[in-house]
């Protein structure tokens, strides 16, 4: 428990190691449960993305932050671009989060069951296995509003206030991984204003050192969009108004029960209420609240909002520690409804399902998991194309992609199968800053584009192929028209600028 020492309260020194041991039991657990699905499907777009942006290292991307494609390209270079040491690793960030949400349960006071309950929580909490199953900025960007969650935890309960600096460490890598960290910030800092030990440690150096310390560590992004004329922004802007045309406000609160789980929904209502109740901790309440009307406001993604579910997790089961010890039946139906919480959706949060099963009963539940279908199957149909073509063709020949997704399988698959690097050009994102000097030259091929946006550019504009899959699975890339350009009007760079864009 917490206690209180000359008017302080102080956070509760390590129980003792066997007390931790069920906790790391479940972290592995979720590490063995990523390791065994993560092959079971393919790469997602996103990630075939992100190791095509490993391959051109820079302090910024359009469109997220220089971190992930950092960790990619190392990855890769070490291990080769496969997918089961990238998926791993965020197999392994799934389990760190299970820690994380232990400790914080312990830190605010916690025994036994309540740090078991909160790892199992985490464990199973629908968003967090899906992260888990995917190598993304999400998962990652989850961890760090942990970790600041964690150490904020230990700060109210009365720790080092040098311990502030931690804080601006993560908050730093958090803002290299994904923007959405500044939420978090915002949060925080209404939150420790709005109650008096909060508006203490802000009359204390520590957290402007914090502060100093993450700007430091994201100074490199921030100079890189200052040079580039801040294309983050104007990419937020077009996925914000994308988000409120397709969930709306209504939407973002609905997906938060799936999100969290509808079984595990009382359990993080608890902890907010219970946080609300108690100072300082009330600090944390409100800073979730201040990131949740942001969100609402802005039209930000129903997922932004669950790293927050931690701590929501983390003081739900201090709440309903003592309840659930009064009688062994209400362990055990926590138990069991933690369970089903994971286990129902299950074929819809992760590969586990064959995509036979997947494609007929659980693709209209999430789409991320049919992303992860027919890519070598559509790189293999688009070498079948250029084969086909002149050799004088063959010579020089490219492939322009509407998104990024396509490109980067091409680049991805393609040497294997004939297509020379370089092949693929996209003007979607940062693809559009990777294309070679003075191409597309001649004929080249497109890939998702509909005639009628190619005509204006083209001479001739022609049908070749259509992209299928065998499996019933309905993704972007299903269905998709390969065609065939002659005598390119403009030229390459006017050609890229007029088809640009940022979503």
């Amino acid at each position: 428990m917490i206690a209180v020492v000359g008017g302080a309260q102080t956070v509760p020194r390590l129980h003792r190691r066997q007390d931790l041991r069920p906790v790391l039991a479940v972290a592995a657990g979720v590490v063995a449960f990523h390791l065994v699905v993560s092959g079971r499907y393919g790469f997602h777009r996103d990630e075939l993305y992100y190791i095509a942006a490993g391959r051109h290292p820079a302090l910024g991307y359009v469109d997220h932050p220089p971190l992930v494609p950092l960790i990619a390209g190392l990855v890769t270079d070490g291990l080769g671009p496969h997918l089961w040491p990238l998926r791993a690793l965020a197999g392994v960030v799934h389990g760190v989060l299970v820690v994380v949400t232990a400790l914080m349960a312990r830190d605010l006071g916690g025994g036994r069951r309540a740090v078991l309950l909160a790892a199992l929580a985490a464990a199973t909490t629908p968003l967090f296995i899906a992260s888990g199953s995917l190598f993304q900025t999400v998962v990652f960007d989850q961890m760090w509003w942990a970790l600041v969650l964690l150490v904020v935890v230990r700060l109210l309960g009365g720790a080092d206030p040098r311990w502030w600096l931690a804080v601006g460490a993560a908050v730093g890598l958090g803002l290299e991984t994904k923007w959405t960290m500044a939420l978090l910030v915002a949060g925080l800092a209404v939150g420790l204003a709005a109650v008096p030990e909060g508006r203490a440690h802000l009359r204390s150096r520590w957290p402007w050192a914090g502060s100093a310390v993450a700007l430091a560590l994201w100074l490199p992004n921030l100079a890189w969009q200052a040079l580039n004329n801040w294309p983050t922004l104007e990419f937020a802007r077009n996925n914000n108004a994308e988000v409120r045309s397709e969930e709306g406000r209504l939407g973002f609160v609905l997906l938060q029960v799936a999100l969290v789980g509808p079984l595990a929904v009382p359990l993080v209502g608890a902890g907010v209420a219970w946080l609300w109740a108690r100072r300082p901790w009330r600090a944390l309440a409100v800073a979730g609240a201040t990131v949740a009307v942001v969100l609402l406001v802005v039209g930000g993604k129903a997922y932004y909002l669950g790293p927050l579910y931690v701590v929501g997790i983390a003081a739900g089961s201090v709440a309903t520690e003592g309840w659930l010890a009064a009688a062994p039946h209400r362990w055990r139906r926590a138990m069991g409804a933690l369970a089903a919480n994971a286990l129902v959706p299950l074929a819809a949060l992760a590969p586990v399902a064959s995509v036979t099963v997947y494609a007929e009963l659980f693709q209209d539940l999430n789409g991320d998991l049919a992303e992860q279908v027919g890519w070598p199957e559509m790189v293999d149909l688009v070498a079948s194309v250029t084969g086909v073509l002149p050799d004088e063709e063959q010579v020089d020949v490219h492939v322009l992609t509407l998104t990024y997704g396509e490109a980067a399988a091409i680049d991805l698959y393609g040497p294997a199968r004939g297509l020379p690097p370089g092949t693929a050009l996209s003007a979607h994102n940062s693809y559009a800053d990777w294309w070679p000097e003075g191409e597309p030259s001649g004929t080249f091929i497109t890939l998702r584009y509909p005639r009628s946006a190619l005509a204006p550019y083209c001479d001739a504009v022609g049908p070749l192929a259509v992209v299928g899959n065998l499996d019933g699975i309905d993704n972007e890339i299903a269905g998709a028209t390969i065609h065939l350009c002659r005598g390119l009007r403009v030229s390459p760079d006017e050609l890229r600028e007029a088809l640009r864009h940022l979503d």
